[in-house]
């Protein structure tokens, strides 16, 4: 977004903190407090993760703060910040470990291989440091995107492969599936891990009309337990900002309304 408005990238984490006070506004003008938290990379937004962090477990204003690791666009995965365990380290306990991978089934074996092997040394780290982790799982463009098994779509699948070779995260992070998917998944967490904390929907860029299909039928799973659909929210008013056809009070007031919009459209489900 920056490139393509023509301003230099030390504008992003100014922009962040825009977007962290409407977060915060949203919240507190709406009495959801510990119901809502952001995912937030240390590259340009370290002083929000710094803010967001600290509260503690038993705190009941506390946000859910998630903190990603994967170099953006990367497959086979890699890690931005190079060694995990090195990594965590420096973490605070509360914040989750959110790793995206570009991943499918029908992946050539070495590649699959590779990812899996990364994916599994992130997971190992977490369970030694008692950060929780969340995994997310998206099918690359240039794949096949409906599977011929009418039983087991490619994401059904690729949960029971990650499952299968030993990785159980704390939380998933899965776009919008049918309701059929939807009861595959319950049962698949509920065979392999119970403790599981749950699911959260992504968006990809996709327009509100899309997502609130996709919050229809995710509605009766007893493990979706909500969305983050960060572009969805500020994507737009970003763009314009960056453009400078909006002011500050503007931006922050139009990444207020996206985002009580979709909270009064994921409770109507």
């Amino acid at each position: 977004m920056a490139n393509d408005a023509g301003i230099d990238v030390a504008h992003i984490p100014y922009l962040k903190k825009l977007i962290w006070q409407a977060v915060q506004d949203v919240v507190q003008e709406n009495e959801i407090s510990g119901k809502a938290g952001i995912l937030c990379d240390s590259t340009f937004g370290m002083d929000i993760l710094n803010d967001a962090t600290g509260f503690g477990d038993t705190v009941t204003n506390r946000y859910w703060v998630g903190r990603p690791i994967e170099l953006p666009g990367s497959r086979p995965l890699q890690l931005e910040h190079g060694n995990i365990g090195t990594q965590l380290a420096s973490w605070p306990r509360e914040q989750v470990v959110k790793c995206l991978m570009f991943y499918h089934p029908d992946d050539e074996t070495e590649l699959r291989a590779r990812q899996e092997a990364l994916l599994r040394e992130v997971y190992d780290a977490c369970c030694a440091t008692g950060n929780e982790l969340l995994v997310e799982v998206i099918l690359p463009k240039e794949m096949p995107q409906t599977s011929t098994d009418d039983e087991k779509s490619y994401y059904i699948q690729s949960i029971a492969r990650l499952y299968d070779i030993g990785i159980k995260p704390d939380w998933w992070k899965l776009p919008p599936l049918s309701k059929f998917e939807w009861k595959q998944v319950d049962a698949l967490i509920d065979a392999q891990d119970p403790h599981c904390r749950g699911v959260v929907l992504l968006g990809l860029d996709a327009p509100v009309s899309e997502l609130q299909t996709g919050f229809a039928s995710a509605k009766d799973s007893e493990r979706v337990k909500g969305f983050a659909v960060g572009r969805t929210i500020f994507g737009d008013p970003s763009r314009q900002w960056m453009q400078g056809q909006m002011d500050n009070d503007q931006f922050v007031n139009a990444v207020k309304e996206n985002f009580l919009s979709l909270i009064t459209l994921w409770r109507s489900n």
